[in-house]
């Protein structure tokens, strides 16, 4: 009886989730999606730095390989062209949409673990190598989060760039039907702002990332 309420919670807590992630409203399915996004990389942030040998991850990011460009702008420009590539990625993802749930959603869901144990072990690709500590004043200071935040945003305004639908689950089961064309696509005003506004923030991140770079290796 005991698993059979935790199994009926956690599914009450899914569609709930689901709901909001995939709003009407734009501004709630950015501060739903967000809430995910961050609790998930502050989950990981936290339990690798208890957990995981330090320097666990260092070497693992393939866009931080080449170290330091050489100068701020040689470095955001690098970083602002890396990061750009990653959310088209998550861009096209959203071609594929799960029942309600567009595939660039998951992306940024995955990715977030992987980015907090980074911090969590200090794996950063320039730097000591010392562990970030887990703190609100870390969140503040560091790239990271505006980071975060931009790709949450463009995700979440190219929700309707759908091509193939999968119409119900299982979902690792189930074929992905092609429902629409590019031609089909259209955003709405608010989903431009948003759109604009996340690139905008990934511009402002990157370059802040660039000038700590500096101040660490320049």
């Amino acid at each position: 009886m005991a698993a059979s309420n935790v199994t009926e919670l956690i599914g009450r807590v899914s569609n709930r989730i689901g709901r909001c992630v995939n709003h009407d409203d734009i501004l709630v399915r950015f501060v739903s999606l967000w809430i995910v996004v961050a609790s998930v990389f502050t989950a990981s942030w936290v339990l690798s730095y208890l957990f995981l040998p330090q320097g666990l991850l260092r070497g693992g990011n393939p866009g931080a390989a080449t170290g330091y460009a050489g100068s701020i702008t040689r470095e955001f420009l690098w970083l602002f062209g890396w990061n750009v590539g990653v959310s088209l990625i998550a861009v096209g993802a959203n071609t594929l949409r799960s029942v309600n749930t567009p595939m660039g959603y998951v992306i940024e869901v995955v990715q977030a673990p992987w980015y907090g144990a980074v911090w969590g072990t200090g794996s950063l690709a320039i730097g000591a190598g010392e562990r970030i500590v887990p703190s609100l004043g870390v969140l503040i200071e560091r790239s990271g989060p505006i980071e975060i935040t931009a790709l949450v945003a463009i995700v979440v305004a190219t929700r309707g760039v759908m091509l193939w639908h999968q119409e119900s689950g299982p979902r690792w089961k189930e074929e992905f039907d092609r429902v629409q064309s590019p031609s089909d696509w259209s955003l709405a005003r608010r989903e431009w702002m948003l759109l604009v506004g996340g690139y905008l923030l990934l511009a402002v991140a990157c370059y802040r990332e660039a000038v700590a770079i500096a101040q660490v290796a320049g």
